[in-house]
Formats: structure tokens, sequence, C-alpha cells
């Protein structure tokens, strides 16, 4: 495989990286990709940036760059597409690095899903399919935060935005011919849409926790408040959640009420955050409990009833027959988050995902035709 990479182009300078924004603003599209570590923090630590044109491959340093506008203000370039494959982690590296986001976007995950490929293909099948390539993926999850890289860590990153480049134009194509461009520039703008939701006010993150449905009003009510503290202190501490709290522990505090270091202690909390924050999360539990039951938040669905159970059934039956008609993944169709509330009997909520778009004369009519009738 090495002798058919492009020898990557390395910016490590800010004045580089200018100079090579200038260019890149005349490039149709630029194929792009990040690399970057997470094992043990709540924000990812960018390691690495590639890129390429139809000409040359670059990359881009994240540890030795310290002035992003350039590359900002390429980002939201309105003539110049920029391609990813699976691209939700990479969306949120760049909102993270630089406080941008791709746009406009070519998501290659999800154009080979439009065009008939299968769902959620990765990138070597994807490259397997398309050009017959294999290439290896070793490199995956080494330290991309060391310098200097290994040779086999180059050769990956390199080949993953060389080929990105050559399937685009393929997956585009097959996308014209089957009139489905626009389908996947409406997704590529939801995932967009999705990723610049400001996520500081965390009021539904308690529907993260499992088994909260079991708890009662108030219960839940302060499983609420624990879980808005459990997302601001991943953030400040800057560790995954369960390194604050599990879910576990949050699910005890909430049910049992705890009013004493000793029962949070015995609810299951880290040594470190018993010792720290044991007074916080109890005065957090004692303003819950006297709380108005007009802050209780909406209690959390239940698991699906055997009839809800059987109208999931039978809506995910006219999805997949749509589905085969369409020659596309069921799941892209309609996913099981969206078809649940429409399965449960006392509801009334249509989800926006399947009212408008090109979802709506997909499936969604058909969805609601069925709903009107049952």
């Amino acid at each position: 495989m090495t002798s058919q990479l492009t020898q990557p182009v390395w910016i490590t300078r800010d004045t580089e990286l200018a100079d090579a924004c200038e260019h890149w603003a005349d490039a149709e599209f630029l194929a792009l990709d990040t690399e970057f570590v997470r094992t043990t923090t709540f924000y990812p630590k960018p390691g690495l940036i590639q890129l390429a044109t139809t000409e040359e491959c670059w990359l881009i340093d994240p540890l030795s760059i310290t002035d992003w506008e350039p590359f900002r203000v390429l980002m939201r370039n309105p003539a110049v597409i920029k391609v990813f494959h699976s691209c939700a982690e990479d969306l949120e590296v760049c909102k993270r690095l630089f406080n941008e986001l791709p746009d406009p976007l070519f998501d290659t995950q999800l154009a080979m899903a439009f065009a008939g490929h299968g769902h959620s293909v990765g990138f070597q099948r994807a490259l397997s399919e398309l050009l017959q390539v294999d290439i290896p993926k070793e490199a995956t999850r080494s330290d991309w935060l060391k310098r200097p890289l290994s040779p086999d860590q180059v050769e990956y990153a390199v080949a993953d935005v060389y080929y990105l480049r050559r399937i685009y134009p393929l997956l585009r194509d097959e996308l014209v011919a089957q009139n489905r461009l626009s389908w996947l520039e409406e997704d590529c703008q939801r995932l967009l849409s999705d990723s610049r939701t400001t996520d500081d006010d965390f009021r539904d993150s308690y529907r993260r926790v499992k088994l909260g449905w079991k708890l009662r009003p108030q219960e839940q009510y302060i499983l609420q408040q624990l879980s808005i503290w459990r997302e601001h202190e991943a953030r400040r501490r800057d560790v995954p959640r369960n390194k604050v709290a599990d879910d576990r522990s949050l699910w005890n505090m909430a049910r049992y009420k705890s009013s004493s270091k000793q029962e949070l202690h015995k609810a299951g909390l880290p040594p470190h955050i018993y010792r720290e924050a044991a007074e916080q999360l109890l005065d957090i539990i004692s303003a819950a409990l006297q709380a108005d039951e007009s802050q209780w938040p909406v209690m959390l669905d239940r698991p699906l009833s055997v009839e809800d159970g059987n109208r999931l059934k039978a809506l995910k039956e006219i999805v997949n027959q749509r589905a085969e008609a369409l020659q596309l993944p069921s799941e892209l169709l309609a996913s099981k988050r969206l078809l649940t509330p429409l399965a449960r009997s006392d509801s009334d909520e249509i989800p926006s995902g399947l009212q408008d778009g090109w979802r709506r004369d997909a499936v969604g009519t058909a969805l609601f035709d069925w709903l009107q009738h049952n």
C-alpha cells in the first residue's frame, strides 16, 4: 500500500496553515479525518488532522498549531464540500478544537447507505466494495499524542484521506443517478444541526440512566438533579461520566434519598468523589426533596406493553417493506428511536424526523396512514 500513497505535507506552524487554507479555498471538496485519544477523558484530545485534495495529502499537527482562524473560515466556506466517513466523533473534535463545524458536509458512510451498500458500512468495507482495496487498521487505537508518530501511524493516517478522496466522487455520482443526493444533504444538515445544539442544559440527561423509569416521580426529580451535577462534574474534571458516578450510584442516591455521608458511601460513589463532593450531593438531594411538584420532570416512559410492542412490530414491518422497495437499509428509513413513540397507544407524539423532508414521502405517510386505522 505504501507505494500507492501520496507523501504527505506536514503542517506544524500557523503560517503554514494559513497559506494552505488559502490554497484549499479553491478546492471543490476536501477529504478530512481526525485522530484523537479519549481513553481517560470526557473530551477528545486531538492528535492529528488529515486532509486531502485531488492533488495532495496534508497532515496538520494540532499540538503545535495555535491560530485556527484560517481553518475555521475554511470549514464554513459554502463553496468547499467537506468529506468525512462516519463523522460524528470528527464533528466533536472540530467543535472542541476550533469551535466550528465543517459545512457543507458529505458523510461517505451515510452515502453508502443511501446508495444501497448497507447500513453503517465501515471504511475498510467501503474501500473493498468501491475500489477493491484493503487497508490495515492496526494503528486505529494507537497513541496519536506522541511525537514523532511512527511510520505505520503516518501511513494509516494518510491512507484514510487518500482513499476517501477517491470514493467521494464515486458515491456522489451514484446518488445523483438515483436522485438521492438531496436526501444525503438533508441528513448531513441534520447531523450538523444536532452537533450545534448547545450542551449546557443537561435537564434531559437523567433519561440516560438505566432503570430510571422504575423510580417514583419525586425520585426521578432527584435523579434529574444528580444527573445535571454529573454532567457538569465530568466536564469540569474532564473525565468520563462513570468516573464521577455511574448510573447505579445515581439511581441508588435517588431511590433511597441519601441523607448522610454513610448513605452516599453505600450508594457506590467512587472514593475520591465521596471525599470531595459529599456535602454538595447531600445539599442537592435535600433541595430536591423540598422542591415543589411543579418542578418535577416528565416521567420517564415505562417499557412498552405487550399491545404497544405488537404495534411496534407492525410499524417496523411497514418500514421494512418500504426499505425493500427503495433498496435502502431499514435503519436509515426509521430507527427504533423514531418508531417507539409512535408505538405507544396513549401517545400523540409524531417525531419531526418523519414529518418533513425525504422521510415523509418515503415512509412517514405510510406509517401515519396505518396509525389512523389502528
